[in-house]
This record gives structure tokens, C-alpha cells and sequence, in this order.
């Protein structure tokens, strides 16, 4: 007996005694030799786009963790202190200068305050049998509450309290003296200028003569190096924290000091200057042992990734040409006129690549520690800015000055700059060679060119033509980051073009895939029908076999 059916297909052939299921199975595996191929063809791809969208993932995670250091704030770390914390509260941003200052503080800065002397029993008191206005002027400007008939004392503090009118500048409260309540009126604001004024309105109780003016408005007074010298002058602030005296520091006053002041010092904090410096290695070389790794792996397929495609070897190089050349911007230092940079590379301040093939580090950035740690000591701000410095711009001429920059237009980098003055005005210039927008002594960089957004600003206005070079300076960090952005782009990065490549051919030949095994089954349909077609005959052939066999023996 035969027994097949289409879909799961088995071909006995019981009747004939013949294996049609393994002459079929062996056609079948002779027929599948294509479809062998692209599945093969399609896992290697796919391991291909696995392993991109690895590296792609690792440099995104790369570049997020260089942004907790992107600027000179988080990358130069200063530290400052005060000789009593307790009165002279200090800290300091990269733009302090190391050193020390002396502050005296006369007084605090302060809000303006009114004590009720009209007392009330409870907060349940009514403080009025008929609507009343309560009046006041604040800082120069007139506002005013209705207050309705039947308010208690609680109410008409609300009432103030939730007014448009006085937005929240004024507000009031009760104090309890421990036998009445008093209504309190403060500005809320510091500073002198910012006084509470009682209206005469006829409110009884609520007039200019029931209110005492317990705290005054007034200015924080301070002297900071001496300075100003005049026993009776300060400086003078509408706050008690005060940013603007003293470059990259901020003071918190808390109290006045005597007349010797404190004193502020402010220091590099070298270790944790150091400590970025080593994460941005490390993080640096995990990024280029994941190369290193694509490039000894003993997986042909793997290895065909970087040899076979242009992209990821951009990718591998690029960094590895940020790591190795001069910062974008920077210019060689002139120790004679003390101009330009003193480090203009991260091999100048001792992090270089190991080249020596043996070595464990092979490949890696390998840090230095003495040549380090000197580098910081001897200008820590030139140190950070290698680092972290983010569109500082400067001129080689004091013919003319850097202006201004777009972040994300103009490119950092150097500009050599020519124009021409006459009559007072510059009447044409170039950037880079090639022609800038003009306007009276101003020069920028037009749309189309490698400039667009740089802006320049003439300080000699003598007539005659004038050359200089123009520097961007962006850090290595920055550096890092931008390139790192535009490779792992979700639109047009290099890693994403060529991922997406790569899954078009497994999109592509999972397509061919599937029409291949339709090809197959078809193929497979039609053994089984031309085999059980056989096994039909050779069927009917044994039964008359049998039958010649039994009328044979009955002739004997």
C-alpha cells in the first residue's frame, strides 16, 4: 500500500517494497544546494549587521559619556574656600584664577518688612464690618486688594496672598506673639530699592501708623581686595549671593565680618582633573579595543566587515586621527610674545598611542603620569581647554578681533583673513581666500563657505589692506563628540548607510529565500506525484505477477 499527502509528505512505498521517501529526500537534498547557500548567505550578513549595530550602539554610549565632560566646567575642576564658611560661603567655576582674595561684609542684602501693632485675639477676628482697600506701593509700583465686609484677619492674608494684583512680590502672614495675632507685610524681593509702602486708605487698623517697619530693604555691602578704598564705599548688590565680582567665583554671603574680612582661596582640584583625564582614556580605549578585537578575530566574516567596507575603516581612522593630530584651532605657542597655545596636542601633555606590538596596551592611549601631571601644574586653564575649550575664538592681529561664531555652522579650525580699508570702512574682505559679507568694520563669513557664521571685528580703521589669521578652537573632547554624532547619525551616519545596506541584502535574500522554497515544494509535489504514479504500476505489475504465480501452481 502507498501512502502520501501534500504539506507533510510521506511516500512509503509499502505496495512495491521500493524506498521512494529516501530516493525522493536525496533528489530533494540535490535540489536544495541553492537554498543552503543563501541561508549561509543570509547569516553571515546578519551577523554582519549584528556586529554594526554593536559598534554603532558602543560609539553612541561613547560619546554620551563624553558629554558629562564636554565643557571647561565639568572637565577643570577649581575649588575654593573661605576662612568662615559660616559667614562667607565660596565656590569656583573653570574661569577662577588660582590665588587668594580678602572680602570683607558690611551687611546682608534684605526685603523690606511691616509689622501690624493692631493686635487680634484669633485668626477668626473680622477686621472689617464693610468692604475696605488695603493700598500699598512696591518698588515704586501701586497695588492694591479689596477687602469685603466680614473678612477675619486669616482671610484678608489670603485675599493678599492670592491676588493678581500683587503677584506674589508682596505677601503677607500673621505672627502670633503669644497673646494677639500681628499681620506681617513683606516685599519679597532684596535690595533697597525694593520698599514696601503703606497706603492711607482709612482701613482702620491696616493705616501707615499701625505698621512698623521692622526689617528695611537694603543692599548686600562688600569690599573684595580693598577695593573700593573709601571707608564709607562698598560694593553693592540686591542679593546675598553675588557671582559678578569676582571672575569664576561666587560668594554666598552669610554675615557681616569684621573689619579684617576673610579669605577666599581658590585651587585646581588636580585630582579630579586627573580622574577626566583617565575616564576619557579608558572610555577611549574600550571604543578602540572593540576595533582591535573586529581586526584579530579569527572569524573570516567578521574580519570582511572592516576589509570589505571603506565606512568602517573611516570610522576606525578618524578617531584615531582625532586622538593623534593638533586641536582644531590651536596655533603654536610663541613663547617670546606669549601668544598661542601651550599644549596643542594630546602627546604634547603626554598621552600617546602604544605602538609596540607586544605590549598588552598595544593600540591603546597610554598616559604618562609625571609628563601629566606637570602639564596641569604648569597652566591647568591651557590644559583643560585642550579638552574641553568649545568655540574660543582669537586673531593673530590686534588689526582686527574674533566677534562671534554659530555653534553647529561655523567650523572650527583657522581662517586666514585679507581686507581692505578705505575712507573708515572695510570695502571688501576674504575668508579662507574666498569673498565675506562687509559692513562698515565688521566682516563675516558668508553662507557657502566653510566660515558662514564667523564673525570678525576691525579695531584698526586706518586705511590700507590688512591680513591675519582667525582661530576657532574647539577641544578634543568636543572634537570627539561632534564626529561621533555624525557617524552614528540615525539619518545618514557612515555605521547607519552601511547597516542599512547590509540589511537590504538579508531583506533581499530572505526574499529570494522564500521563493526558492516555494520552488522546492513544487519540486517535491512533483516526485511524490510521479513516484506514487510508479508505485501504482509496479503495484498492478506484482498483482498480476501473483496472479501468473497462482495459475502456474495450479497447472502443476
Amino acid at each position: 500500500m502507498t501512502d502520501y499527502w501534500s504539506g507533510s509528505i510521506t511516500f512509503t512505498g509499502l505496495g512495491s517494497g521500493m524506498d521512494f521517501d529516501s530516493i525522493i529526500e536525496a533528489n530533494m537534498t540535490m535540489e536544495s544546494y541553492r537554498l543552503n547557500q543563501m541561508e549561509e548567505w543570509k547569516a553571515e550578513w546578519e551577523e554582519k549587521v549584528d556586529l554594526l549595530e554593536e559598534l554603532n550602539t558602543a560609539l553612541k554610549d561613547y560619546y554620551l559619556s563624553l558629554e558629562s565632560m564636554d565643557t571647561l566646567g565639568e572637565f577643570l575642576i577649581k575649588d575654593a574656600q573661605s576662612t568662615d564658611s559660616s559667614l562667607l560661603g565660596v565656590s569656583a567655576d573653570s574661569d577662577a584664577l588660582e590665588g587668594s582674595h580678602t572680602v570683607i561684609i558690611d551687611q546682608l542684602a534684605a526685603n523690606d518688612l511691616h509689622t501690624s501693632t493692631t493686635g487680634f485675639a484669633s485668626s477668626d477676628d473680622v477686621v472689617c464690618t464693610s468692604d475696605e482697600i488695603f493700598r500699598l506701593t512696591y518698588a515704586g509700583e501701586s497695588m492694591e486688594v479689596t477687602i469685603p465686609a466680614n473678612t477675619t484677619v486669616q482671610g484678608m492674608v489670603n485675599i493678599i496672598n492670592n491676588s493678581s494684583e500683587f503677584g506674589g512680590d508682596v505677601r503677607a502672614k500673621l505672627i502670633n506673639d503669644g497673646s494677639e495675632y500681628h499681620m506681617q507685610i513683606q516685599g519679597m524681593d532684596l535690595g533697597e530699592d525694593n520698599v514696601v509702602v503703606i497706603e492711607d486708605t482709612g482701613f482702620t487698623g491696616f493705616l501707615p501708623t499701625d505698621f512698623v517697619n521692622t526689617q528695611a530693604a537694603q543692599n548686600s555691602r562688600i569690599k573684595v581686595d580693598g577695593y573700593p578704598p573709601g571707608a564709607a564705599d562698598w560694593i553693592e548688590r540686591d542679593a546675598n549671593y553675588i557671582d559678578d565680582v569676582i571672575d569664576g567665583v561666587s560668594l554666598t554671603l552669610y554675615g557681616p565680618t569684621d573689619s579684617e574680612g576673610e579669605i577666599v582661596t581658590v585651587s585646581t582640584n588636580s585630582d579630579e582633573v586627573i580622574a577626566n583625564v583617565e575616564s576619557f582614556v579608558e572610555q577611549t580605549n574600550t571604543i578602540r579595543q572593540i576595533f582591535l578585537d573586529l581586526e584579530d578575530d579569527g572569524d573570516d566574516d567578521t574580519e570582511e566587515v572592516l576589509s570589505a567596507n571603506y565606512g568602517v575603516d573611516f570610522v576606525e581612522q578618524k578617531l584615531e586621527s582625532i586622538m593623534s593630530t593638533r586641536g582644531l584651532g590651536f596655533r603654536v605657542f610663541d613663547e617670546e610674545a606669549g601668544t598661542g597655545d601651550r599644549f596643542l596636542s594630546l602627546a604634547s601633555i603626554g598621552i600617546t598611542t602604544d605602538s609596540d606590538e607586544d605590549s598588552s596596551t598595544f593600540g591603546h592611549l597610554v598616559i604618562d603620569s609625571e609628563e601629566l601631571e606637570e602639564a596641569l601644574e604648569d597652566d591647568p586653564d591651557a590644559f583643560a581647554k585642550l579638552f574641553a575649550v568649545d568655540f574660543e575664538g582669537e586673531t593673530d592681529s590686534s588689526d582686527f578681533s574674533f566677534d562671534s561664531a554659530i555653534d553647529g555652522i561655523t567650523e572650527p579650525g583657522e581662517y586666514e583673513v585679507e581686507y581692505e580699508i578705505q575712507g573708515g570702512e572695510v570695502v571688501w574682505a576674504t575668508i579662507n581666500g574666498e569673498a565675506a559679507l562687509v559692513s562698515g568694520l565688521n566682516i563675516t563669513g558668508a553662507g557657502d563657505t566653510d566660515a558662514s557664521g564667523l564673525g570678525l571685528v576691525v579695531n584698526n580703521a586706518s586705511d590700507g589692506t590688512y591680513d591675519g589669521t582667525a582661530y576657532l578652537k574647539q577641544g578634543k573632547i568636543l572634537e570627539a563628540i561632534d564626529s561621533l554624532k555624525e557617524m552614528t547619525s540615525s539619518e545618514d551616519g557612515y555605521l547607519t548607510t552601511i547597516i542599512d545596506n547590509y540589511q537590504e541584502i538579508v531583506d533581499n535574500t530572505e526574499e529570494s529565500i522564500d521563493q526558492e522554497e516555494a520552488r522546492l515544494e513544487l519540486k517535491r509535489q512533483e516526485l511524490v506525484r510521479k513516484y506514487s504514479e510508479l508505485e501504482a504500476v509496479l503495484t498492478e505489475y506484482d498483482g498480476i505477477a501473483e496472479e501468473l504465480s497462482s495459475a502456474i501452481d495450479q497447472l502443476e
